[in-house]
């Protein structure tokens, strides 16, 4: 399967300033993924927010405000800055989006529109199920890029759906879990993925003996947002110039994705549906619509 290129170009790396435990040197560091999101308001405007997972804001609040890295047309970036009380949180999953007003006019950006989220009732049409196919995009936090964004592409598939609430910790600066609606996919989630987009894919020989053609066919969704992955402790024995044994953890190779319909439910929160309510007033006071944003062409080839 290959993903053309507008998948890498709805993604943004968090960025926090984080001094140097030695030398107290501040560098700014990329620290998780988020992507834009967009909702069509009055005449088909949409207003743009990016979207993370809930965790990475509570963490990152020690250091100050978050920044968000985009790319520029000329190759380069430019970092904005987003305050940390901006962001409105999802009450019980691990959801949290912002507004955001975004020169979209010679930047390398695309936003997710609305109608690409895959629904509770989208899910159920579709038949989504486990086996199928998804790919996330996000933050390799080894390989960031030196002069702009490099977002990588995983790819899995759905090992669970969520039949079951499975637990989750929201909170880091709390041991306690929550139990959430999540899919558990097969997958290599590593850290800086929180807060990444997850497409469900569907190749057009999904279902046996069936071929899927024709333009008007979706083949891809935001099926939710990364949470993280599961590790497992495993035993070892140290050898060489440390003798013993202890535990470490290690990748289960299983990624924790929240629904796309829990961030609908974050979107469509009163305070944001007001929000826009008065957006719609102020461009009606104007006369005239605001140059739309840009967004994935939907429905995408992938």
């Amino acid at each position: 399967m290959l993903i053309v290129e507008q998948f890498r170009k709805c993604v943004t790396f968090m960025l926090l300033d984080v001094p140097d435990n030695q030398t107290g040197t501040v560098r700014r560091i990329p620290a998780a993924t988020a992507f834009f999101v967009s909702v069509p308001i009055g005449d088909e405007y949409p207003v743009v927010y990016a979207v993370t997972a809930r965790h990475v804001i509570y963490r990152s609040r020690p250091y100050g405000p978050i920044y968000i890295r985009i790319n520029a047309a000329d190759g380069t970036f430019q970092d904005i800055q987003v305050a940390q009380d901006s962001w409105v949180a999802h009450p019980s999953t691990d959801v949290a989006v912002t507004r955001v007003t975004l020169p979209f006019e010679g930047f390398d950006l695309k936003a997710i529109p609305l109608s690409m989220l895959a629904t509770d009732e989208y899910v159920a049409q579709r038949n989504i199920r486990e086996g199928d196919e998804v790919f996330f995009v996000g933050l390799f936090s080894q390989f960031p890029g030196r002069e702009r964004n490099q977002p990588i592409i995983r790819f899995g598939n759905i090992s669970l759906m969520p039949r079951e609430k499975v637990p989750a910790r929201l909170n880091p600066d709390s041991d306690a879990m929550t139990l959430i609606d999540a899919y558990l996919i097969e997958a290599r989630s590593w850290g800086g993925h929180s807060g990444s987009p997850a497409f469900i894919y569907f190749p057009s020989d999904r279902e046996p003996g069936q071929f899927m053609i024709g333009i008007g066919v979706q083949r891809t969704a935001l099926l939710g947002l990364v949470h993280g992955h599961y590790e497992i402790e495993q035993d070892v024995a140290f050898i060489g110039d440390i003798l013993g044994s202890g535990k470490v953890p290690l990748n289960a190779g299983v990624a924790m994705v929240v629904p796309a319909q829990e961030i609908i439910d974050t979107l469509m929160q009163e305070e944001l549906v007001q929000e826009r309510n008065k957006i719609v007033e102020q461009v009606r006071k104007r006369g005239s619509a605001p140059k739309a944003d840009a967004g994935l062409t939907e429905p995408p080839e992938a």
